[in-house]
Protein backbone atom coordinates (compact mmCIF):
# COMPACT_ATOMS: atom_id res chain seq x y z
CA UNK A 1 0.00 0.00 0.00
CA UNK A 2 2.93 2.54 0.64
CA UNK A 3 4.61 1.98 -2.64
CA UNK A 4 1.16 2.63 -4.45
CA UNK A 5 0.71 5.70 -2.70
CA UNK A 6 4.43 6.77 -3.30
CA UNK A 7 3.73 5.94 -6.99
CA UNK A 8 0.96 8.02 -6.84
CA UNK A 9 2.12 11.36 -5.07
CA UNK A 10 5.04 10.77 -7.84
CA UNK A 11 2.58 10.64 -10.64
CA UNK A 12 0.77 13.88 -8.92
CA UNK A 13 3.75 15.63 -8.66
CA UNK A 14 4.34 15.25 -12.89
CA UNK A 15 1.18 15.95 -13.58
CA UNK A 16 0.99 19.02 -11.30
CA UNK A 17 4.49 20.80 -12.37
CA UNK A 18 3.54 19.56 -16.44
CA UNK A 19 0.08 21.48 -16.04
CA UNK A 20 1.68 24.44 -14.57
CA UNK A 21 3.98 24.83 -16.44
CA UNK A 22 1.35 24.62 -19.69
CA UNK A 23 -0.37 27.04 -17.99
CA UNK A 24 2.38 29.36 -17.18
CA UNK A 25 3.49 29.25 -20.72
CA UNK A 26 0.47 30.17 -21.87
CA UNK A 27 -0.07 32.83 -19.63
CA UNK A 28 3.35 34.62 -21.23
CA UNK A 29 2.46 34.17 -24.45
CA UNK A 30 -1.10 35.72 -24.27
CA UNK A 31 1.38 38.87 -22.34
CA UNK A 32 3.85 38.84 -25.26
CA UNK A 33 0.72 38.65 -28.03
CA UNK A 34 -1.22 41.88 -26.48
CA UNK A 35 2.14 43.58 -26.56
CA UNK A 36 2.66 42.49 -29.89
CA UNK A 37 -0.94 43.72 -30.95
CA UNK A 38 -0.66 47.14 -29.27
CA UNK A 39 2.78 47.60 -30.73
CA UNK A 40 1.51 46.33 -34.66
CA UNK A 41 -1.20 48.76 -33.94
CA UNK A 42 0.70 51.96 -33.43
CA UNK A 43 3.01 51.01 -35.70
CA UNK A 44 0.57 50.74 -38.54
CA UNK A 45 -0.78 54.23 -37.64
CA UNK A 46 2.46 55.81 -37.72
CA UNK A 47 1.26 59.06 -35.22
CA UNK A 48 1.50 59.24 -31.54
CA UNK A 49 -1.74 60.44 -31.07
CA UNK A 50 -2.84 56.79 -32.00
CA UNK A 51 -0.73 55.63 -29.00
CA UNK A 52 -2.52 58.20 -26.71
CA UNK A 53 -5.99 56.88 -27.89
CA UNK A 54 -5.06 53.19 -27.20
CA UNK A 55 -3.21 53.93 -23.91
CA UNK A 56 -6.66 53.99 -21.64
CA UNK A 57 -7.91 50.84 -23.33
CA UNK A 58 -3.98 49.11 -22.92
CA UNK A 59 -4.32 50.14 -19.78
CA UNK A 60 -7.28 48.15 -18.19
CA UNK A 61 -5.61 45.06 -19.70
CA UNK A 62 -2.29 45.95 -17.47
CA UNK A 63 -0.57 47.43 -20.00
CA UNK A 64 0.87 50.61 -19.32
CA UNK A 65 2.20 53.31 -22.15
CA UNK A 66 4.98 55.54 -22.32
CA UNK A 67 5.67 58.38 -25.15
CA UNK A 68 9.06 60.19 -25.42
CA UNK A 69 8.57 62.85 -27.77
CA UNK A 70 11.23 63.13 -30.37
CA UNK A 71 13.66 66.12 -30.70
CA UNK A 72 12.65 69.56 -32.19
CA UNK A 73 12.63 69.61 -36.40
CA UNK A 74 15.61 70.99 -38.41
CA UNK A 75 15.99 73.85 -40.31
CA UNK A 76 13.18 74.35 -42.92
CA UNK A 77 13.67 72.99 -46.24
CA UNK A 78 16.43 70.23 -45.45
CA UNK A 79 15.27 66.96 -46.17
CA UNK A 80 14.68 64.02 -43.19
CA UNK A 81 16.41 60.38 -43.55
CA UNK A 82 12.95 58.66 -43.62
CA UNK A 83 12.89 55.69 -41.34
CA UNK A 84 11.65 52.01 -41.82
CA UNK A 85 9.64 51.20 -38.81
CA UNK A 86 9.20 47.42 -38.46
CA UNK A 87 5.89 46.41 -36.59
CA UNK A 88 6.38 44.36 -33.64
CA UNK A 89 9.65 45.27 -32.64
CA UNK A 90 11.64 42.49 -30.24
CA UNK A 91 10.63 42.25 -26.45
CA UNK A 92 12.57 42.87 -23.35
CA UNK A 93 12.42 41.47 -20.44
CA UNK A 94 13.31 43.76 -17.73
CA UNK A 95 13.25 42.14 -14.19
CA UNK A 96 9.49 41.55 -13.75
CA UNK A 97 8.47 43.68 -17.05
CA UNK A 98 7.90 42.90 -20.35
CA UNK A 99 8.69 46.04 -22.86
CA UNK A 100 8.08 46.90 -26.32
CA UNK A 101 9.00 49.64 -27.91
CA UNK A 102 8.42 50.67 -31.35
CA UNK A 103 9.76 54.13 -32.74
CA UNK A 104 7.27 56.13 -35.05
CA UNK A 105 8.41 58.14 -38.24
CA UNK A 106 8.05 61.91 -36.79
CA UNK A 107 11.08 59.93 -33.92
CA UNK A 108 8.43 59.23 -31.03
CA UNK A 109 9.09 56.74 -28.99
CA UNK A 110 6.35 54.36 -27.99
CA UNK A 111 7.14 51.65 -24.88
CA UNK A 112 4.42 49.12 -23.86
CA UNK A 113 4.97 47.42 -20.26
CA UNK A 114 3.12 44.98 -18.90
CA UNK A 115 3.68 43.51 -15.20
CA UNK A 116 5.08 39.55 -14.95
CA UNK A 117 3.15 39.24 -11.30
CA UNK A 118 -0.27 38.91 -12.51
CA UNK A 119 1.27 35.62 -13.99
CA UNK A 120 2.85 34.47 -10.81
CA UNK A 121 -0.12 35.49 -9.01
CA UNK A 122 -2.29 33.45 -11.56
CA UNK A 123 0.53 30.69 -10.97
CA UNK A 124 0.07 30.80 -7.44
CA UNK A 125 -3.42 30.37 -6.92
CA UNK A 126 -3.50 27.14 -9.62
CA UNK A 127 -0.71 25.91 -7.48
CA UNK A 128 -2.58 25.96 -4.26
CA UNK A 129 -6.09 24.38 -6.78
CA UNK A 130 -3.85 21.60 -7.48
CA UNK A 131 -2.50 20.74 -4.19
CA UNK A 132 -6.26 20.69 -2.89
CA UNK A 133 -7.17 18.76 -5.49
CA UNK A 134 -4.02 16.37 -5.31
CA UNK A 135 -4.64 15.58 -2.02
CA UNK A 136 -8.34 15.30 -2.09
CA UNK A 137 -7.21 12.47 -5.12
CA UNK A 138 -5.02 11.23 -3.00
CA UNK A 139 -6.80 10.77 0.18
CA UNK A 140 -9.79 8.97 -1.81
CA UNK A 141 -6.93 6.41 -3.63
CA UNK A 142 -5.62 5.51 -0.60
CA UNK A 143 -9.18 4.76 1.22
CA UNK A 144 -9.86 2.43 -2.04
CA UNK A 145 -6.42 1.13 -1.96
CA UNK A 146 -6.83 0.30 1.81
CA UNK A 147 -10.22 -0.93 1.45
CA UNK A 148 -9.51 -2.70 -1.95
CA UNK A 149 -6.39 -4.46 0.03
CA UNK A 150 -8.17 -5.46 2.94
CA UNK A 151 -10.49 -6.94 1.26
CA UNK A 152 -7.99 -8.70 -1.38
CA UNK A 153 -5.79 -10.19 1.58
CA UNK A 154 -9.28 -11.18 3.64
CA UNK A 155 -7.92 -15.24 2.78
CA UNK A 156 -4.39 -14.46 4.38
CA UNK A 157 -5.97 -13.46 7.37
CA UNK A 158 -8.41 -16.42 7.30
CA UNK A 159 -5.07 -18.26 6.93
CA UNK A 160 -3.57 -17.30 9.54
CA UNK A 161 -6.74 -17.50 11.80
CA UNK A 162 -7.76 -20.84 10.61
CA UNK A 163 -3.87 -22.13 11.01
CA UNK A 164 -4.12 -20.86 14.73
CA UNK A 165 -7.00 -22.70 15.60
CA UNK A 166 -5.79 -26.04 13.76
CA UNK A 167 -2.79 -25.32 15.93
CA UNK A 168 -4.69 -25.24 19.02
CA UNK A 169 -6.18 -28.82 18.49
CA UNK A 170 -9.07 -27.79 15.92
CA UNK A 171 -7.97 -30.10 13.60
CA UNK A 172 -11.06 -30.13 11.47
CA UNK A 173 -11.19 -26.61 10.56
CA UNK A 174 -10.82 -26.05 7.24
CA UNK A 175 -10.51 -22.49 4.73
CA UNK A 176 -13.09 -24.09 2.05
CA UNK A 177 -12.61 -21.49 -0.52
CA UNK A 178 -15.87 -20.17 -2.12
CA UNK A 179 -13.16 -19.25 -5.70
CA UNK A 180 -10.51 -21.65 -5.88
CA UNK A 181 -9.88 -20.75 -9.12
CA UNK A 182 -8.46 -17.32 -8.27
CA UNK A 183 -4.63 -17.17 -6.85
CA UNK A 184 -5.88 -16.69 -3.38
CA UNK A 185 -8.32 -19.44 -3.55
CA UNK A 186 -5.66 -21.69 -5.03
CA UNK A 187 -3.72 -20.98 -2.23
CA UNK A 188 -6.53 -21.99 0.16
CA UNK A 189 -7.03 -24.78 -1.26
CA UNK A 190 -3.59 -25.76 -1.16
CA UNK A 191 -3.61 -25.19 2.47
CA UNK A 192 -6.72 -27.38 3.52
CA UNK A 193 -4.62 -30.12 0.99
CA UNK A 194 -1.52 -30.14 3.08
CA UNK A 195 -3.63 -29.85 6.12
CA UNK A 196 -5.66 -32.99 4.87
CA UNK A 197 -2.42 -34.62 4.40
CA UNK A 198 -0.76 -33.77 7.77
CA UNK A 199 -4.15 -35.23 9.03
CA UNK A 200 -3.49 -38.43 7.44
CA UNK A 201 0.22 -38.43 8.22
CA UNK A 202 -0.68 -38.29 12.12
CA UNK A 203 -3.25 -41.30 11.84
CA UNK A 204 -0.69 -43.07 9.57
CA UNK A 205 2.00 -42.44 12.66
CA UNK A 206 -0.81 -43.35 15.48
CA UNK A 207 -2.00 -46.12 13.92
CA UNK A 208 1.36 -47.07 13.54
CA UNK A 209 2.29 -46.38 17.10
CA UNK A 210 -0.64 -48.67 18.59
CA UNK A 211 0.46 -51.39 16.15
CA UNK A 212 4.03 -51.48 17.39
CA UNK A 213 2.57 -51.07 21.05
CA UNK A 214 0.28 -53.86 20.38
CA UNK A 215 3.23 -55.60 18.42
CA UNK A 216 5.66 -55.15 21.17
CA UNK A 217 3.03 -56.42 24.55
CA UNK A 218 2.62 -59.85 22.23
CA UNK A 219 6.22 -60.01 21.29
CA UNK A 220 6.57 -59.68 25.43
CA UNK A 221 4.01 -62.13 26.35
CA UNK A 222 5.51 -65.02 23.74
CA UNK A 223 8.61 -64.72 24.82
CA UNK A 224 7.93 -65.03 28.29
CA UNK A 225 6.93 -68.71 27.64
CA UNK A 226 10.24 -69.88 26.24
CA UNK A 227 12.54 -67.91 27.86
CA UNK A 228 11.00 -69.43 31.41
CA UNK A 229 11.12 -72.91 30.23
CA UNK A 230 14.49 -72.44 28.74
CA UNK A 231 15.28 -71.26 31.91
CA UNK A 232 13.91 -73.91 34.04
CA UNK A 233 15.68 -76.57 31.75
CA UNK A 234 18.84 -75.03 32.42
CA UNK A 235 18.20 -74.26 35.95
CA UNK A 236 17.06 -78.38 36.58
CA UNK A 237 20.49 -79.05 35.08
CA UNK A 238 22.69 -77.58 37.23
CA UNK A 239 20.62 -78.17 40.26
CA UNK A 240 20.65 -82.18 39.81
CA UNK A 241 23.01 -82.97 37.87
CA UNK A 242 21.55 -85.90 36.17
CA UNK A 243 23.35 -88.83 35.27
CA UNK A 244 22.79 -90.11 31.34
CA UNK A 245 20.78 -90.93 29.64
CA UNK A 246 18.49 -88.41 31.70
CA UNK A 247 20.86 -85.58 31.14
CA UNK A 248 20.55 -86.72 27.69
CA UNK A 249 17.17 -86.18 27.56
CA UNK A 250 17.54 -82.40 29.49
CA UNK A 251 19.94 -80.90 27.30
CA UNK A 252 17.88 -82.03 24.23
CA UNK A 253 14.94 -80.27 25.52
CA UNK A 254 17.63 -77.09 26.64
CA UNK A 255 18.52 -77.06 22.51
CA UNK A 256 14.85 -77.30 21.77
CA UNK A 257 13.62 -74.68 24.09
CA UNK A 258 16.83 -72.67 22.30
CA UNK A 259 15.98 -73.19 18.89
CA UNK A 260 12.10 -72.43 19.12
CA UNK A 261 13.31 -69.40 21.09
CA UNK A 262 15.60 -68.39 18.05
CA UNK A 263 13.06 -68.88 15.02
CA UNK A 264 10.40 -66.97 17.36
CA UNK A 265 12.87 -63.99 17.62
CA UNK A 266 13.70 -64.36 13.84
CA UNK A 267 10.01 -63.98 13.13
CA UNK A 268 9.81 -61.38 15.53
CA UNK A 269 12.11 -59.50 13.69
CA UNK A 270 10.86 -59.76 10.48
CA UNK A 271 7.70 -59.23 11.16
CA UNK A 272 8.72 -55.44 12.93
CA UNK A 273 10.64 -54.65 9.10
CA UNK A 274 7.53 -55.65 7.44
CA UNK A 275 5.10 -53.45 9.74
CA UNK A 276 7.47 -50.65 9.51
CA UNK A 277 6.93 -50.62 5.92
CA UNK A 278 10.85 -50.48 5.28
CA UNK A 279 10.88 -50.76 0.55
CA UNK A 280 12.12 -53.82 -0.52
CA UNK A 281 14.52 -54.52 -2.82
CA UNK A 282 12.10 -54.74 -6.15
CA UNK A 283 13.40 -56.63 -8.92
CA UNK A 284 12.33 -59.51 -11.79
CA UNK A 285 11.29 -62.53 -9.41
CA UNK A 286 10.93 -65.92 -11.56
CA UNK A 287 8.20 -67.88 -9.26
CA UNK A 288 8.90 -71.03 -10.91
CA UNK A 289 12.40 -71.35 -9.67
CA UNK A 290 11.48 -70.33 -6.14
CA UNK A 291 8.49 -72.53 -6.05
CA UNK A 292 10.60 -75.54 -7.04
CA UNK A 293 13.95 -74.37 -4.75
CA UNK A 294 11.30 -74.53 -1.99
CA UNK A 295 9.45 -77.63 -2.43
CA UNK A 296 12.98 -79.77 -2.92
CA UNK A 297 14.03 -78.34 0.55
CA UNK A 298 10.77 -79.08 1.86
CA UNK A 299 10.79 -82.33 0.60
CA UNK A 300 13.93 -83.52 2.34
CA UNK A 301 12.49 -82.99 5.32
CA UNK A 302 10.39 -85.29 5.51
CA UNK A 303 7.34 -84.44 3.59
CA UNK A 304 6.36 -87.27 1.62
CA UNK A 305 5.27 -85.88 -1.86
CA UNK A 306 4.53 -82.24 -2.57
CA UNK A 307 2.50 -82.09 -5.86
CA UNK A 308 3.67 -79.17 -8.80
CA UNK A 309 1.70 -77.77 -10.69
CA UNK A 310 3.66 -74.76 -12.02
CA UNK A 311 3.12 -71.99 -15.10
CA UNK A 312 6.18 -70.27 -15.58
CA UNK A 313 5.56 -66.80 -14.19
CA UNK A 314 7.32 -63.28 -12.89
CA UNK A 315 6.53 -60.73 -11.09
CA UNK A 316 8.56 -57.40 -9.81
CA UNK A 317 9.03 -58.16 -6.34
CA UNK A 318 11.92 -59.24 -2.87
CA UNK A 319 12.83 -62.46 -4.38
CA UNK A 320 13.86 -63.04 -0.60
CA UNK A 321 10.79 -62.35 0.94
CA UNK A 322 8.63 -64.25 -2.05
CA UNK A 323 10.82 -67.28 -0.97
CA UNK A 324 10.19 -66.16 2.84
CA UNK A 325 6.16 -66.26 2.22
CA UNK A 326 6.32 -69.61 0.06
CA UNK A 327 8.27 -71.43 2.74
CA UNK A 328 5.97 -70.07 5.03
CA UNK A 329 2.83 -71.85 3.55
CA UNK A 330 4.12 -74.92 3.00
CA UNK A 331 5.43 -75.10 6.73
CA UNK A 332 1.82 -74.55 7.54
CA UNK A 333 0.58 -77.19 4.94
CA UNK A 334 3.03 -79.84 7.13
CA UNK A 335 2.22 -79.25 10.50
CA UNK A 336 -2.00 -79.79 8.94
CA UNK A 337 -1.80 -82.55 7.00
CA UNK A 338 -1.02 -86.26 8.75
CA UNK A 339 1.96 -88.50 8.27
CA UNK A 340 0.61 -89.95 4.78
CA UNK A 341 -0.62 -86.45 3.68
CA UNK A 342 -0.06 -84.77 0.51
CA UNK A 343 0.84 -81.24 -0.30
CA UNK A 344 0.20 -79.31 -3.95
CA UNK A 345 2.26 -76.00 -4.80
CA UNK A 346 0.48 -74.58 -7.78
CA UNK A 347 1.78 -71.32 -9.54
CA UNK A 348 -0.32 -69.23 -12.21
CA UNK A 349 0.28 -66.61 -14.31
CA UNK A 350 -2.44 -63.34 -14.23
CA UNK A 351 -2.32 -60.41 -16.66
CA UNK A 352 -1.86 -57.94 -13.28
CA UNK A 353 0.44 -60.59 -11.63
CA UNK A 354 0.60 -64.09 -10.91
CA UNK A 355 -0.67 -66.50 -7.98
CA UNK A 356 1.08 -69.25 -5.47
CA UNK A 357 -1.43 -71.49 -3.81
CA UNK A 358 -0.39 -74.21 -1.39
CA UNK A 359 -3.21 -76.81 -0.72
CA UNK A 360 -2.83 -80.07 1.13
CA UNK A 361 -5.59 -82.56 2.24
CA UNK A 362 -5.22 -81.84 5.78
CA UNK A 363 -8.70 -80.85 7.83
CA UNK A 364 -8.52 -77.39 6.76
CA UNK A 365 -9.41 -73.95 8.84
CA UNK A 366 -12.54 -73.48 9.92
CA UNK A 367 -14.96 -70.62 8.05
CA UNK A 368 -14.46 -68.33 10.97
CA UNK A 369 -11.25 -68.85 11.68
CA UNK A 370 -9.74 -68.11 7.91
CA UNK A 371 -9.04 -64.64 8.97
CA UNK A 372 -8.09 -64.60 12.32
CA UNK A 373 -4.75 -67.40 10.91
CA UNK A 374 -2.96 -64.17 9.55
CA UNK A 375 -3.02 -62.24 13.08
CA UNK A 376 -0.13 -62.69 15.10
CA UNK A 377 0.89 -65.19 17.17
CA UNK A 378 -2.36 -67.54 16.09
CA UNK A 379 -1.90 -71.10 16.82
CA UNK A 380 -4.81 -73.14 15.42
CA UNK A 381 -4.13 -76.09 17.83
CA UNK A 382 -4.39 -75.18 21.47
CA UNK A 383 -0.65 -76.28 23.46
CA UNK A 384 1.02 -76.84 19.33
CA UNK A 385 4.61 -76.07 20.10
CA UNK A 386 5.50 -76.72 16.43
CA UNK A 387 5.50 -73.31 14.94
CA UNK A 388 5.61 -69.36 16.31
CA UNK A 389 2.13 -68.55 15.16
CA UNK A 390 3.60 -65.90 13.04
CA UNK A 391 4.22 -67.38 9.65
CA UNK A 392 0.95 -66.82 7.90
CA UNK A 393 1.19 -63.16 9.78
CA UNK A 394 4.48 -62.79 7.34
CA UNK A 395 4.26 -64.12 4.60
CA UNK A 396 0.61 -61.69 4.36
CA UNK A 397 2.11 -58.62 4.54
CA UNK A 398 5.25 -60.20 1.66
CA UNK A 399 1.95 -60.96 -0.27
CA UNK A 400 0.58 -56.88 0.46
CA UNK A 401 4.02 -55.80 -0.58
Amino acid sequence: MIVTLGLLVIVLAVVVTAVTLAYQARLQDDLRSRLNAAGAAVARSGAASSATGLARGLALEGIATTIQRSSPPGPVGKPTTPRVIKPGSEIVSTGDLLVLREELPDGTTVSYSASQGEIGRSIRSLLFLEVIVGLAALAVVAGLVWRGTKVALRPLSEVSTTASAIAEGERERRLRPDRPETELGAMAAAFDHMVDSLDDAALVAQRSEQRMQSFLADAAHELRTPIAALQATAERLLREQPERPERDEVEASLAASASRLGRLVADLLDLARLEAADTPRVEIVDLETIARTVATDTSVNGVPEIRLCIVPATVRGDASGITRAVRNLLDNAMAAIPPTGHITLTVQPYPSGAQVNVSDDGPGVAPAARERIFERFTRMQSGSDQGTGLGLAIAQRIARQ
